[in-house]
């Protein structure tokens, strides 16, 4: 009897066994051309190009903390998956016929880019920030030398100012391009520093050298310091608090999802153009001092380009007249710029900036995908409109 036990539990190894081998086979499926696209139910469809160098390619998913549903779409196949939190999920896409493009899904943090805080505060850290202009900053410590520190939503790196980098004594070990106002450019990385901001200290933080940062700031900080936390920008009190849970509080405030595009938040807000009311995803730019910026993205949108009417041009930009409407409130007779979606290099991101924002006091939860907005006492803040567009012409 002990030997046909022994028999049969070995069978039931070997099959379990086999089950799990059979559990772990890739799902394959086809492409003619290397242009793919991710969806990451509810959020916009993500281009997605398909490197057979890559193995493999990876998709962090837009909340990793909670299940969610992901297609990846060719032009012949598609494949969806259910995901659940710390697992992850392999597939071949078979580019003509002949090149295996390896994806993986992963319901995970991205642990090259985002960093974790160690903060001393068992419930919430606080930080105190000043304003200039309608940019948030805070001061710290990098490799224990004080920095001026700017926070910035809209930025997907953590980057030191080439003015105060040898003040600094940044040692740099590395090379990336990086894309910014001044174009997209080979740039010097340093990848061992560490930073404390109040109480809250962050190590290895990598740094990116740019050039076309404010002579008073050091540091630009954005949302890949805290993906897994919760930030509140309270203007009304100059503090941004960064929560261990969601407060009681957000329970008066508007709330929307939120999708992230390289740690930084995109929300969705209303403009009218030609009497018509667009929805749209807006990064959600905090270091922006200015109202909003419309992308290729936007004005290729229903062929938004060419229902902008143009106050004016300039270096091939429309500079337009519109209405925007947030989380319920209005902003009437915005002035700003519109990119041509036919201009080669046209890829410049949509955004609302913090002349903007700063009207609302803001509660980012980065753990479950939502933002919450409340008008704060900076609700009558001037912002660039029609009235001092025809001011400042008439200056001319």
């Amino acid at each position: 009897m002990k030997h046909n036990r022994l028999f049969s539990s070995l069978v039931l190894l070997l099959c379990l066994s086999h089950l799990a081998h059979a559990q772990r086979v890739l799902r394959v499926i086809k492409a003619n051309t290397d242009k793919a696209s991710i969806i990451d139910e509810p959020y916009p469809k993500l281009d997605w190009y398909l490197d057979p160098a890559v193995r493999p390619d990876i998709y962090y998913m837009n909340v990793p903390g909670k299940p969610g549903t992901v297609t990846v779409k060719t032009d012949l196949d598609s494949f969806t998956v259910d995901t659940k939190p710390g697992r992850s999920y392999d597939l071949v896409v078979l580019l003509n016929g002949k090149d295996s493009c390896f994806i993986r899904i992963a319901a995970l943090r991205d642990t090259l880019r985002q960093v974790r805080g160690i903060g001393k505060n068992p419930a919430r850290d606080t930080i105190p920030f000043t304003l200039h202009g309608s940019r948030i900053y805070l001061k710290g410590f990098l490799n224990n030398k004080p920095v001026n520190i700017q926070f910035d939503l809209g930025a997907g790196a953590s980057a030191v100012n080439r003015q105060s980098a040898e003040k600094l004594g940044i040692q740099f070990d590395g090379n990336t391009m990086v894309t910014n106002t001044q174009g997209t450019n080979k740039t010097l990385t340093s990848s061992n520093n560490t930073l404390r901001i109040a109480d809250i200290k962050w190590g290895p933080v990598k740094l990116v050298q740019v050039g076309n940062m404010q002579p008073q700031e050091d540091l630009i900080i954005g949302n890949s310091l805290f993906m897994d936390k919760i930030v509140e920008i309270d203007y009304d009190r100059s503090l941004l608090i960064i929560h261990k849970g969601l407060p009681n509080y957000s329970r008066y405030y508007s709330v929307m999802p939120v999708w992230f595009e390289q740690d930084r938040p995109r929300f969705q807000a209303v403009t009218e153009v030609g009497g018509k009311r667009y929805s749209f995803w807006f990064l959600f730019d905090t270091g922006r001092d200015a109202t909003m910026a419309l992308g290729s993205d936007f004005t290729a949108y229903e062929g938004l380009w060419d229902k902008l009417d143009s106050l004016t041009t300039v270096n091939g930009r429309k500079i337009v007249r519109l209405n925007a409407e947030i989380a319920g409130v209005k902003f009437p007779d915005i002035v700003t710029n519109a990119q041509d979606p036919n201009m080669p290099g046209s890829s410049r991101p949509t955004l609302i900036g913090n002349q903007v924002l700063s009207h609302f006091n803001v509660i980012l939860d980065n753990r479950q995908g939502f933002i919450y907005l409340k008008l704060n006492s900076r609700s009558d803040e001037p912002y660039s409109d029609y009235k001092g567009y025809q001011e400042s012409m008439k200056a001319k």
